[in-house]
């Protein structure tokens, strides 16, 4: 059997070839890699401000239930920060706090509520305001 004289350049990649495609390849993944920490820090950004909207629905459906006592008329209102459970909800092992800020219309039998909810983070992601049914004792002083 007779052995071949000399080798084909058709047959593979040269040394140099394959040193410049990693070189290039480092180089794209060296770019890449300070993206990845903004983008998990974006993700989880936009994962507080939809829990955040969509805990205001529950929180509004929990303050038409609690009986809010010397509620001031309007326009001062007072800061409801500790309300026990209700100022603060676990959700997927993050806790957002609940501000509540109410007052009484004097003219209805209602009271206006602003609700505030606040990320792990400290910043504020959603906001709500609405009226809710004022309790017996704030109709009964009214009279």
């Amino acid at each position: 059997m007779r052995m071949p004289t000399s080798f084909s350049r058709e047959n593979g990649f040269t040394l140099i070839e394959i040193i410049t495609s990693i070189a290039l390849l480092a180089m794209v993944v060296a770019v890449m890699l300070p993206i990845f920490p903004q983008i998990m820090t974006w993700s989880q950004q936009s994962e507080d401000q939809l829990t955040s909207s969509n805990l205001l629905g529950q929180v509004m459906n929990d303050v038409e239930n609690i009986d809010l006592p010397n509620v001031p008329d309007c326009p001062g209102a007072r800061t409801y920060g500790e309300l026990g459970s209700f100022s603060t909800y676990q959700v997927d092992g993050r806790t957002y706090t609940v501000k509540l800020d109410v007052c009484r219309e004097t003219d209805v039998s209602l009271n206006r509520a602003k609700i505030r909810i606040f990320a792990p983070d400290g910043k504020r992601h959603s906001e709500k305001y609405t009226y809710i049914k004022a309790g017996a004792d704030d109709e009964a002083s009214e009279e």
